[in-house]
């Protein structure tokens, strides 16, 4: 039952092998048979006539040169071998010789002659007379007579036999055919079993076939297949991956790009409102603005303002897209910092700051000194600017030859910034004095500028608040 079942349940192309077997291997068999019933009396009966005339020929061309006697033991063997019933007679149809009788006279003519007559009344038989010369008698005849009949018994055996020859020749043809199909397809639906994975992109299994034969072959080219799909649908995430980045940092960069026109919009705006205002009130003679020279003194400092914020704005611009070309070379970072520390010294001193420099002499690094020059001026300025009346600024400048490194920090007193604020203060036009006074504070640019310097350069900084202060921290590998 379970094999009926299992049979019922077979693929479809192990049924079609099966039936297609089994069709071939039971036509086959049908063939042979109907071969076997119609062709083989006829066969049988054309070989039997040819070896009973053979056989009569030869002896006929041996009696040439033999006696009736001498030739008895050649006749007896012919009778024997063929089954066939062989005598000579003489003219007058006296019998003189037959295997089966004595030498008796008329009496054995009589019966051989019943018998013959007899035997002649058989249709599907032998029976052939022909003329023999022996060497001590005159011409006589040797007549052969054979019967058909076991031949034809055996047709009708293979009638009656035919029931039980259709049940072992189906039982065999069906259960080949179910073996060889079941072989022969194995291989195949397992591969197919493996090429459906891979169709739902499942490339976790190879298909492993050892046959040494085209489905070998074939079970390679599917898992090279396989493995390049695979090569290639990663090499299409990683892609896909990379360009969703690439599309959200865009997406980001336009942001910041509409943010940083709104906001370089309303920076110009301000300052241009009030130079058309006091030109407006200067044209006019409108109650004090009739002090030209102190109005006109304004507008310039205005310009003057209006002028530095462009130049820090092509400066942003020209470190985000990289169109400037970086000089490096060796670069004295104390004379430098020194150098800025003079700079300021006066701008310092008005609110009552002062600056300590602990700065060694003749520490270089490999880097671009004009671009360091901008980023620390800026950093300084900032400590100055930002700290309250009468605090310091310290400026520390160290050599770590274990870590290979160069750092220099700069720490300004009496100030702290909220933790959520110290990375926005390096985002372009962001200022803590939310007026945005530029009395009270710069253009939101200075940090920001210092950040792209630092990144085309490839320092690390740290922005940070310490115990009595904030510190910003450069790190410079060592050349």
């Amino acid at each position: 039952m379970n094999r009926i079942v299992n049979f019922m349940k077979m693929k479809k192309i192990t049924y079609k092998l099966f039936m297609i077997t089994s069709l071939i291997l039971l036509s086959f068999a049908v063939l042979i048979y109907l071969t076997l019933y119609f062709f083989l009396p006829t066969f049988y009966e054309q070989y039997k006539t040819n070896q009973l005339q053979s056989g009569i020929a030869e002896i006929i061309d041996k009696s040439k040169s033999l006696t009736v006697r001498e030739a008895k033991e050649l006749l007896d063997e012919y009778s024997k071998e063929n089954n066939a019933i062989i005598y000579l007679q003489e003219k007058n149809g006296n019998i003189i010789y037959s295997p089966s009788f004595n030498f008796q006279g008329n009496t054995r003519s009589s019966i051989i002659t019943g018998k013959t007559s007899q035997n002649e009344e058989t249709v599907n038989a032998f029976n052939h007379s022909l003329p023999i010369q022996f060497l001590n008698e005159g011409n006589l005849m040797v007549t052969v007579f054979a019967t058909f009949q076991p031949i034809d018994e055996a047709s009708q055996v293979l009638v009656r036999f035919l029931p039980y020859i259709s049940i072992i020749v189906v039982c065999i043809g069906l259960g080949s055919a179910y073996l060889y199909s079941r072989f022969i397809t194995k291989p195949l639906l397992y591969i197919n079993e493996r090429a459906q994975k891979m169709a739902n992109l499942d490339f976790s299994e190879n298909i492993v076939v050892r046959s040494n034969d085209e489905l070998e072959e074939l079970s390679n080219s599917l898992n090279e297949m396989s493995n390049n799909l695979q090569k290639t649908m990663d090499d299409l995430r990683i892609a896909n991956e990379q360009l969703k980045d690439d599309i959200e940092r865009e997406r980001k960069i336009e942001t910041k790009r509409r943010d940083f026109f709104a906001t370089v919009a309303h920076e110009l705006k301000t300052p241009l409102t009030v130079m058309k205002g006091y030109i407006e009130g200067m044209i006019y003679n409108i109650g004090p603005y009739e002090n030209r020279d102190f109005y006109l003194e304004k507008n310039h400092k205005i310009i003057e303002g209006m002028e530095q914020l462009v130049r820090e704005i092509l400066s942003m611009s020209k470190l985000e897209q990289n169109i400037f070309k970086i000089q490096m070379k060796e670069t004295n970072l104390s004379n430098l910092i020194e150098t800025i520390t003079k700079d300021l010294v006066f701008f310092a001193s008005q609110k009552e700051i002062t600056v300590i420099n602990k700065i060694p002499p003749n520490l270089s690094v490999f880097s671009d000194s004009d671009l360091l020059e901008k980023a620390f001026k800026n950093i300084i300025h900032n400590a100055i600017m930002y700290s309250p009346q009468g605090e310091t600024v310290y400026l520390e400048l160290t050599e770590d030859s274990e870590e290979n490194q160069i750092q220099i920090q700069v720490i300004n007193t009496g100030v702290h910034i909220k933790a959520e604020e110290l990375q926005q203060l390096f985002q372009p036009f962001y200022r803590l004095e939310k007026s945005r006074n530029r009395n009270t504070g710069g253009s939101g640019l200075g940090l920001y500028i210092v950040k792209q310097i630092f990144i085309s350069l490839s320092i690390n900084y740290s922005f940070n608040n310490v115990e009595n202060g904030i510190r910003f921290l450069v790190t410079f590998p060592q050349k």
